[in-house]
């Protein structure tokens, strides 16, 4: 969780930079939020998937 955290932020970053239009920087939050959200669902979607995995190995 905490790779793609960082993962998506920097997407965010590079996507959406944190400048104003005369060039000063900021903080981030919107990012650091869409980051946080994003990676909450890329984790669940990584568990539900070890799960289905697990179960269909063990059927085996």
């Amino acid at each position: 969780m905490a790779f793609s955290s960082v993962a998506v932020y920097n997407i965010a970053d590079y996507m959406d930079p944190p400048i104003t239009p005369d060039g000063h920087r900021y903080m981030p939050i919107e990012n650091v939020v869409k980051a946080l959200f994003l990676s909450i669902i890329i984790g669940a979607i990584t568990f539900i998937s070890a799960i289905r995995i697990q179960r269909k190995r063990q059927k085996k």
